[in-house]
């Protein structure tokens, strides 16, 4: 029988250790990325609830270890704004890592349209009938928006029929980034709104708008 054995001493915490969030999340179900090199732990606190549609942040000291992974969902805590979250490593014996950190803005606001006119309320295809000019803008930056033929005032973005370009309607749709407060003109052909329509009569006329954060207004 030997008479000695090998004891290994390991002092050396978890390296390179990162978490990565979405620069932007419009709802406070997110995933994180995490890497490290030795971790066996993690451990991730911050401003983020306990769970799905709590409003307590969890601190390091009410976080738990558990087993290392290369991604987590997590649920922001409630409230527009930046959010910081945290994270530390430990291997097997215990060493533990210094805490990275990454933010994540949380908007969850939808852009209010305003709009300007129409300067007609009827129009035909007749020429010099046959079109209507409006303007709109937003309260918020916006980088997508359709003008739409909808059921009715309270629609989505997705209800209805994007009024057409083919018989001359202009800026119906776009993906220009567009600055808050910023009027965008466009025009209705009637030949456009029957198409979208599909009859005669009054028709509710929508503009939609998205934000960098993929939010629509409503």
């Amino acid at each position: 029988m030997a008479a000695y054995f090998t004891l290994t001493l390991d002092t050396t915490a978890p390296s390179s250790g990162s978490i990565s969030l979405p620069s932007y999340a419009n709802t406070v179900s997110v995933t994180a990325t995490l890497s490290a090199t030795g971790a066996t732990y993690m451990k991730i606190y911050g401003d983020i609830a306990a769970s799905s549609g709590s409003s307590t942040a969890i601190s390091e000291s009410d976080a738990s270890w558990v087993a290392y992974a290369a991604s987590a969902s997590l649920y922001l805590t409630t409230g527009d704004g930046t959010k910081t979250v945290y994270v530390k490593f430990k291997d097997d014996v215990g060493n533990v890592s210094s805490a990275a950190s990454d933010t994540c803005v949380l908007d969850t606001s939808a852009p209010t349209v305003t709009i300007v006119g129409p300067d007609v309320a009827t129009i035909s295809k007749v020429s010099g009938y046959n079109v209507s000019q409006f303007s709109f803008s937003a309260d918020d930056a916006f980088v997508e928006w359709t003008v739409r033929v909808v059921p009715s005032t309270s629609s989505d973005h997705t209800a209805g029929t994007e009024i057409p370009s083919t018989g001359g309607s202009t800026n119906m749709h776009g993906s220009t980034t567009t600055a808050a407060g910023t009027a965008v003109s466009c025009k209705i052909y009637g030949a456009d709104l029957e198409t979208a329509a599909g009859s005669d009569g009054a028709h509710i006329i929508k503009v939609f708008v998205k934000d960098a954060n993929e939010n629509w207004s409503i």
